[in-house]
């Protein structure tokens, strides 16, 4: 199980990896689309729209590597103040009852949307728009399998703590 657990990490690590030079092409795209709309007058919508499915994917897939790193919303306050015994209980219990059904849901809800949108391939509906709109709906439920996956990671590394 601690090898399942750490092969999880690893590929959210190297998700987190891919994302960061996703962030860099973002800001790089984002600036050259200023350049050539403020300086030139000139505005291509597929532009617009890569820009939106980028920002939607590094938000998505980011949502896990943020769960990974405990960097989500929290009241440290009070948490910081428990016993470790205590907090790896409420970590434990949050992640069952909260992360673990959540993430199945995000799975479940979307997945009609996304198998209609495949077999349409929808693409967008501007003229000049990238017809890829059945991959972005696609980032919904594998944000949800990314968020599951961190979830039985974590459930693994708090059971195998031995503090609880």
């Amino acid at each position: 199980m601690r090898q399942f657990q750490i092969s999880i990490d690893r590929f959210i690590d190297s998700i987190a990896s891919i994302l960061m030079f996703l962030i860099i092409s973002l800001v790089m795209l984002v600036f050259f689309t200023v350049i050539l709309r403020y300086f030139f007058n000139i505005s291509f919508v597929f532009l617009q729209e890569l820009i939106m499915y980028l920002h939607a994917l590094i938000f998505m897939f980011g949502i896990s590597y943020t769960l990974k790193e405990k960097s989500h919303v929290k009241i440290d306050v009070i948490f910081n103040s428990l016993s470790e015994k205590n907090q790896l209980l409420i970590l434990l219990t949050g992640t069952l009852i909260f992360i673990v059904p959540t993430s199945l849901f995000i799975i479940y809800i979307s997945m009609d949307m996304v198998i209609q949108s495949w077999s349409l391939l929808e693409g967008s509906s501007e003229a000049g728009g990238l017809d890829l709109v059945f991959i972005l709906k696609t980032i919904i439920p594998v944000t949800g399998f990314l968020i599951f996956l961190q979830a039985i990671s974590d459930i693994i590394k708090y059971l195998d703590s031995n503090k609880l």
